[in-house]
């Protein structure tokens, strides 16, 4: 029987990856239905921090075209433009995402579920908490990851206060500290050694020195966690 395919948008960050896991993980206690995780692209340096640091087994395959009529669900994207090649020949079956609905249209009725959240992890942790699915650990520091990655650890002006309880919640089954490995992640994503060696992060105090950051790009850099 064939898989219902399960992927994110091109150039996949880590919201993208986790809500792939996530959605298959949920389709499979709430449906009994068999998934297979694909990525259309390369893991960014985040996706890679996360997999490398808990050493997480999961296997997403690498896939560029869809034949006609394959079942797919999409998870942070809509628009066609951002997505595999072929899925308008697709019969998109499920839709979980976060970003405004536009350029989509489908020939059959689909299971949709789009919140103004600041990420599309944040919705699948929702739903996961409804039917108890969240036993598992590579699920939970996925989806973690993503909303901490999404909302550049809450600072993102689309942050939600769902955001933020999500992410204490999963840190707090997770038995992490929210604020250590959100800056650890970032600073893995950001790849800061290969842009300038002598940046000041005070992790004890939860405080950067700003006038030292020159390159990251970052929303309202000073006073993170005061």
């Amino acid at each position: 029987m064939e898989k219902l395919k399960v992927f994110g948008h091109k150039n996949p960050d880590l919201d993208s990856v986790a809500a792939t896991v996530g959605l298959t993980h949920l389709l499979k206690i709430r449906d009994d239905i068999d998934c297979e995780m694909v990525v259309l692209g390369q893991f960014n340096k985040e996706t890679k921090f996360v997999f490398n640091k808990f050493d997480l087994k999961l296997k997403l395959t690498l896939v560029s075209k869809l034949e006609d009529g394959e079942s797919v669900a999409l998870v942070d994207h809509n628009e066609f433009s951002q997505s595999i090649a072929n899925i308008e020949n697709a019969k998109i079956k499920m839709v979980v995402d976060h970003h405004k609905i536009d350029n989509f249209k489908t020939s059959e009725p689909l299971e949709y579920i789009a919140k103004p959240l600041g990420s599309t992890s944040t919705i699948l942790y929702g739903l996961l908490k409804e039917i108890n699915g969240l036993g598992k650990m590579e699920v939970n520091v996925l989806l973690l990851s993503a909303i901490i990655s999404d909302t550049l650890l809450f600072k993102s002006p689309t942050t939600t206060e769902i955001d933020i309880k999500s992410a204490k919640e999963l840190a707090e089954i997770l038995n992490i500290d929210l604020y250590t490995y959100g800056l650890d992640l970032l600073k893995a994503g950001a790849d800061l050694s290969d842009v300038i060696s002598d940046i000041l992060i005070q992790e004890d105090s939860k405080e950067f020195d700003c006038n030292r950051i020159k390159y990251w790009n970052f929303p309202n850099k000073c006073n993170w966690f005061k």
